[in-house]
């Protein structure tokens, strides 16, 4: 039971977009939200790709670009509940960027240099469960930690994790302006209006 994998979150879209300030945005939020690269590094230097591959041109049409880029990160910090030091956090983020060109369009009287591409980001969030097995005094209550303690908050780091991801999903379909079924945030004061 080392790793615990959760469903898949995509987003799919084929229009007009700006590559930049998305990856930026996405970057952003993970940060914000403590997802680190794998070895611990928060900075925004921290790349957490493991893969930036970017193919210019094809036999058909030589304006064509692809752009795959697989991000891997972990959440800093403990998660929820008992036995919490034993559990960890990992989002998976696959970008995959097909038949994408340059474009220029006009927005509010300025020239802008946009892409247009089919593009596809999969987000895979799963837990990893710490082996205890191997430790000299705990391997003897490994069968009672999983069957009893790690059982009872297991339920609810995955609802978390979810979340988190379901979240990320959010922002970024927020950005490309796709509809969300993130449920609408009320305010805790009511509007005044002025006379």
């Amino acid at each position: 039971m080392p790793n615990i994998a959760l469903p898949q979150l995509e987003v799919v879209y084929k229009d007009l977009f700006v590559m930049q300030p998305l990856y930026r945005m996405t970057r952003q939020w993970l940060m914000e939200n403590n997802y680190t690269d794998p070895s611990g590094d928060a900075s925004m230097e921290s790349s957490m790709e493991i893969l930036y591959l970017f193919r210019s041109g094809t036999h058909f049409n030589p304006n064509e670009k692809e752009l795959r880029i697989w991000w891997r990160t972990k959440k800093a910090g403990a998660p929820v509940g008992a036995g919490s030091k034993f559990y960890e956090y990992r989002i998976d983020i696959d970008w995959n960027v097909i038949n994408m060109t340059d474009r220029e369009i006009m927005r509010e009287g300025k020239k802008e240099k946009v892409q247009h591409a089919e593009l596809r980001i999969m987000i895979k969030p799963y837990l990893i469960v710490g082996d205890i097995s191997k430790t000299p005094i705990l391997k003897y209550f490994d069968y009672w930690f999983r069957t009893r303690l790690i059982k009872k908050n297991l339920e609810e780091n995955r609802k978390v994790l979810y979340q988190d991801a379901y979240r990320l999903q959010g922002t970024m379909k927020k950005y490309l302006e796709l509809k969300t079924f993130l449920p609408a945030v009320e305010g805790f004061h009511e509007k005044f209006e002025f006379i």
